[in-house]
């Protein structure tokens, strides 16, 4: 997840049903925080040591903490990737937190269903914002509706999806959605809440939380984050937190080198090996990241290709990439670690589909096919990428050379400004490759997210170049109300298919992350990717006396 930082994040609304939908509370919940929504940690740690050599848990003073640099800001003004969410959810919390890769209780201790579209929500008694405020059922509603309201918001696409929020006393409140939602509370990790008082007191730009961490310094570089001692869940083992910025792997392997930083995300395994002497640790996980290429379908003409027509909107040009594109060899000249995707998701993905395979590299094929959409000598794109994986998209590029598409390759230092090019309010991409994180462990939540036609109640806002398919909308609503968990599985396996037939966008791989660790430090990778404080500690060396 930290490799490209992506945009990442889905959300649909849910239609109407057609008949009432009635689940008992303990039921629904049950089919939220277990019906398959979270990974199984998967970890495979180099460095081979027993579990009795080390001693972790420790207090420490500081940890230093590797980001890549567009990543920053303070909550809510941030961009929705991966650094800037393990950064700010130190400080602010959801009504449900991620510990060890899962969906907790947060400011929620506890909630139940009187009905399919209502949460009934019982906040923890006497949490502290970093002001001293105390938190009440009002200071959610607040933040919900301030959420709702501001459209560059962090978090806006989730609240969307709440329809009401009713305060019953200090501590409990309803939250209603005007039809059933099914995985609403894990979305509410993201809208982390604020002080209604402490906001309207020092303004949006000075936003407190009541996380385990508040700000020391807010510096865009190398951002300062200090324990808090009077956190709800107990003080955190590492007292400082100090985050400094890279623009790609190798200044970040460096920095590790030269004792700069404590610990990381990199792709560049082989690069890393260095490290090894220095005595960091390397940590491989898999963290359910998956890339893909995407489209402009907006445009009869798009702006970066060099033909009247816009080749995308052909179907016939997309199966032609997908038959040209041999992602292990991508991979592996890349030096990244990973596997070729079928679908959009991977095996970890509740609706996975087994049967679904790659079709078989055929570059004479798919240039029968771009001679059928009417581009028989191919044509020129610009491929637009956070600039962390220029070397996984230059591979790219001489593949597709092979078949007559010459890609001109436009890497983008910045995420914000990669951002902006791909889905900002004067986003012009053609062509762009992405990598993403899927959210609720659903593979028709990431589905939705990414090929339903977009609009303002939250569905397709990964969809950022106009692709519609009235036959994939109707099956992605149908299944949106679906809340039996095997019965969603069928029909989301049928959306994959369909899918894979269309190709709005091309799958190409799921990576596998490797975290350097310096040897001092406690840490154990989760499968969301996330490096959060309250999640290290120190670490130190067993001595055992004869």
């Amino acid at each position: 997840k930290k490799m490209d930082p992506q945009p990442a994040q889905p959300i649909q609304e849910k239609p109407k049903s057609k008949k009432p939908l009635i689940i008992g509370a303990v039921a629904l919940a049950v089919i939220v925080l277990v019906g398959g929504y979270f990974l199984a940690q998967t970890v495979i740690k180099d460095t081979k040591t027993q579990a009795s050599e080390y001693r972790e848990g420790l207090a420490k003073e500081q940890v230093s903490i590797a980001v890549l640099d567009g990543s920053g800001g303070t909550y809510p003004s941030i961009v929705f990737d991966v650094d800037s969410l393990s950064m700010n959810s130190n400080v602010y919390e959801g009504l449900t937190i991620i510990r060890g890769g899962r969906v907790s209780p947060g400011l929620a201790e506890s909630w139940s269903n009187p009905d399919a579209t209502t949460w009934r929500i019982n906040l923890r008694k006497n949490v502290l914002f970093h002001s001293g405020d105390r938190l009440t059922a009002k200071d959610v509603k607040y933040t919900i509706e301030e959420a709702k309201k501001n459209e560059d918001w962090v978090n806006n696409f989730i609240a969307v999806r709440v329809d009401s929020v009713t305060i019953v006393d200090d501590l409990t409140l309803d939250i209603k959605t005007q039809n059933p939602d099914a995985t609403l509370l894990h979305w509410l990790v993201w809208v982390m809440i604020l002080s209604e008082d402490q906001v309207k007191r020092d303004g949006i730009e000075k936003a407190v939380g009541t996380g385990p961490y508040q700000w020391d310094s807010v510096d865009r570089k190398e951002p300062m984050l200090k324990a808090n001692t009077g956190y709800w869940g107990g003080a955190p083992k590492v007292k400082n937190l100090r985050y400094k910025a890279y623009a790609d792997d190798k200044a970040l392997i460096d920095g590790l080198s030269k004792n700069e930083v404590d610990i990381g995300v990199i792709q560049d395994r082989t690069s890393a090996g260095v490290l090894t002497e220095k005595g960091i640790r390397l940590v491989s996980a898999r963290i359910g990241d998956i890339n893909l290429l995407a489209f402009d379908f907006t445009n009869a003409k798009t702006k970066y290709v060099d033909k009247e027509q816009n080749p995308f909107l052909n179907s016939k040009v997309r199966k032609a990439i997908m038959l040209t594109l041999d992602i292990p060899d991508i991979l592996k000249k890349s030096d990244r670690q990973g596997s070729a995707i079928t679908q959009i998701g991977n095996s970890d993905l509740v609706g996975f589909d087994s049967t679904l395979s790659r079709p078989t590299l055929d570059r004479e094929q798919a240039k029968k096919l771009l001679a059928e959409a009417g581009f028989p000598a191919g044509f020129t794109v610009t491929l637009d990428f956070s600039a962390s994986a220029k070397d996984f998209c230059e591979i790219l590029k001489d593949q597709l050379a092979e078949i007559g598409i010459t890609v001109n390759l436009n890497p983008i230092v910045n995420f914000n400004d990669f951002f902006d090019k791909i889905a900002g309010k004067n986003a012009d991409s053609s062509f762009y490759y992405m990598s993403y994180v899927p959210d609720t462990l659903d593979a028709f939540d990431l589905i939705n997210s990414f090929v339903h036609t977009s609009d303002k109640k939250g569905n397709g806002f990964n969809n950022f170049r106009g692709y519609s398919n009235s036959e994939l909308d109707k099956l992605l609503d149908e299944a949106a109300m679906t809340f039996d968990t095997k019965e969603r599985v069928e029909k989301t396996k049928k959306i994959q298919k369909l899918v894979m037939e269309e190709l709005p966008v091309i799958p190409l791989s799921a990576r596998i992350a490797t975290y350097p660790i310096r040897d001092e430090v406690g840490f154990k990778p989760a499968p969301l990717g996330f490096i959060f404080g309250v999640e290290l500690s120190g670490r130190e060396k067993i001595v055992v006396s004869n």
